[in-house]
């Protein structure tokens, strides 16, 4: 009877601190314009004001000017892969380490943005994809820097500014 007693007494405090994480969870997204994320609008991407710049440079750039009412390209489809489940595996990862770093690192933010390897690659395929008719004329063995390196061109290497100022 008594180790009944103490698995119930642990299952409570379980359940009241499932609670408590659901609840913080909820005020967290809630207060992070969290739905804003489940959207491919390039405006959730100026939730942070350390964004603001960035997205700023995007709707001078060309890639925000409107065709049919619509951006001709979004953040989203510069910067996440696009088939479905990378896209969302992509999206939970980085709001996941945006939180983190918001959360726990806010005074160790860089105040100049750089991509990451696999983002740089992200967008170049991404250029590519959009872009295949100019592309696949341009990108090819002969567009090496250094030849004896493993060192190649990409897309913003020349297009640099085309997304946005800042660039990579």
């Amino acid at each position: 009877m008594g180790s009944k007693r103490v698995f119930s007494k642990l299952f409570s405090i379980f359940l009241i601190l499932l609670f408590i994480l659901f609840v913080v969870g909820f005020y967290t997204f809630y207060n992070a314009k969290g739905i804003s994320y489940l959207s491919n609008a390039s405006e959730s991407c100026n939730n942070c004001h350390i964004m603001n710049e960035v997205y700023n440079d995007y709707l001078a750039a060309p890639h925000s000017k409107k065709v049919n009412g619509e951006a001709r390209a979004t953040c989203i489809d510069c910067h996440l892969p696009h088939n479905f489940i990378d896209k969302w595996i992509a999206k939970a990862q980085s709001g996941l380490g945006h939180a983190y770093a918001f959360t726990f690192k806010l005074n160790e933010l860089p105040t100049n943005l750089t991509a990451n390897e696999k983002s740089k690659k992200m967008v170049q395929d991404n250029c590519i994809r959009c872009h295949s008719d100019y592309a696949s004329v341009a990108i090819n063995a002969t567009t090496m820097i250094n030849p004896h390196k493993d060192i190649s061109l990409s897309c913003v290497t020349c297009h640099n500014g085309v997304g946005h100022k800042r660039g990579f």
